[in-house]
């Protein structure tokens, strides 16, 4: 938390940080928004017992009992408090925007997103975010608390219609029934008359309710907007901060962070260099270059590979020992790569040594270190095709000032949904956009 408040952000004139103890970090007062919970009160279980040994913890420090890790069935309490307590306060805001401590919020970016997607806050009610399920069976949706959500002006107003005080919201039985306050305050929103669906209104591929590791890279979402990133160490928190403060400066007045910059800015050095080496050669090996292609990219790796790595799944293609067959039979890093060879739109893959190869169709993830036992005889062994990544940046240069302008042009998240979405369908028939004269925006589309 503490990295949240250490630079001073006069783009964020009206942070609020809340939490189950009163504290000040710097110049930064900390609100126990728990303070004055009838709810928690009514709760004398885990909860209450929880909270108050938190109070004690602060005030005598190592002299009071330890405090449980299941600090987020306490969280879920702060929700309802956290809102009113916002709209008491600051009830002129056009958007109130709330995320987690471990979540970091590309802050310029989302203004301009807000600003230029959607009409007059105090005139539409908007709620927005990463669209969690609940209960896909009952259409039960709401807006993921880590991920980041948003409440317009006018919504805030329809919570507090006739309710000043936020009583209906503090008393909803859901905040004691469900684990997760997040998911409570949605469905309470969904309910709200006038509400037509318990989705959310926008935000669809710009909330990511995981880090950079599991953020999804497709085409299809090369200059699209990224606007949050969540379970975040302190140190990673920093290392983003540091980053976007240098990179802004670098984009012209109307722009914003988009998902490729986040690659080719944030990506592990193992990963990037040589991609950034691969794109290099072969944009000098091109018709116009000095060399011809086999020769300009001959000495450069198409894949990159590293061991201890895992990256998850993207749109997974299992290739089992009956599917390796066709490509060499074991289990091995040639074998799995040459399986992803085999399918056009194999962005990298998974090998789980004796056991199977996992092809990450239509995109890929840059992943993390994933230490396998000594003992263990599966070992986790990941791929990026970094061929097929660079020609994806030759097509639609991650800096082009038309592609970006293309992609604000068909808009960034105006419907509901979610980020890591798998096998939507949307990616199969894509097409790359075609720029209109002059390189600039609006054209079509082209396989």
């Amino acid at each position: 938390m503490p990295m949240q408040l250490l630079e001073a952000r006069p783009d964020i004139p009206h942070r609020v940080v809340y939490s189950d103890v009163a504290l000040r970090i710097g110049e930064h007062e900390v609100i126990d928004i728990l303070a004055n919970s009838t709810q928690l009160s009514h709760h004398q279980s885990t909860e209450y017992k929880q909270y108050a040994q938190l109070q004690l913890q602060h005030a005598y420090g190592s002299g009071a009992p330890a405090v449980s890790h299941t600090g987020w069935r306490l969280d879920r309490f702060k929700f309802a408090p956290m809102t009113t307590h916002a709209w008491r306060t600051q009830p002129g805001m056009s958007w109130y925007v709330f995320a987690d401590g471990d979540t970091y919020l590309f802050w310029s970016t989302l203004l301009r997103w807000l600003e230029t997607s959607f009409g007059a806050p105090e005139n539409t009610s908007l709620y927005l975010g990463y669209d969690e399920i609940l209960n896909k069976a009952k259409n039960q949706y709401f807006g993921h608390g880590g991920a980041g959500y948003i409440l317009s002006r006018k919504l805030m107003e329809q919570i507090h219609e006739g309710d000043p005080e936020g009583t209906r919201l503090l008393e909803d039985w859901r905040f004691g029934f469900y684990d997760c306050g997040d998911c409570s305050l949605g469905q309470h929103i969904g309910d709200l008359p006038g509400r037509a669906s318990s989705h959310l209104d926008g935000g669809a591929d710009l909330f990511h309710h995981d880090g950079l590791d599991k953020l999804v890279f497709r085409p299809r979402l090369w200059h699209t907007y990224l606007l949050s990133l969540h379970h975040n160490s302190a140190e990673q928190l920093n290392m983003l901060r540091q980053w976007e403060r240098n990179f802004l400066p670098t984009l012209p007045e109307w722009d914003g962070v988009r998902q490729c910059d986040a690659l080719f800015g944030l990506a592990p050095a193992f990963l990037r260099a040589p991609l950034l080496e691969y794109i290099a050669a072969a944009a000098e090996s091109g018709p116009s270059g000095k060399r011809n292609t086999s020769a300009g990219l001959a000495g450069l790796n198409r894949t990159v590979v590293q061991m201890e790595w895992y990256t998850d799944e993207v749109d997974l293609l299992e290739c089992g020992p009956g599917c390796m067959r066709k490509f060499g039979g074991a289990m091995t890093v040639e074998n799995c790569d040459r399986a992803c060879d085999a399918h056009p739109t194999c962005y990298g893959w998974q090998l789980l040594t004796g056991s199977t190869c996992r092809l990450a169709l239509h995109g890929f993830r840059i992943g993390a270190r994933k230490a396998d036992a000594a003992s263990s005889y599966q070992k986790h062994i990941s791929g990026w095709r970094i061929d097929r990544i660079a020609e994806v940046e030759r097509r639609m240069p991650c800096a082009h000032a038309g592609f970006r302008r293309l992609a604000d042009e068909r808009g960034h998240g105006l419907q509901p949904g979610r980020s890591d979405t798998m096998d939507t369908g949307l990616d199969v028939n894509w097409a790359v956009p075609e720029l209109g004269p002059g390189g600039g925006g609006t054209g079509a589309a082209v396989s």
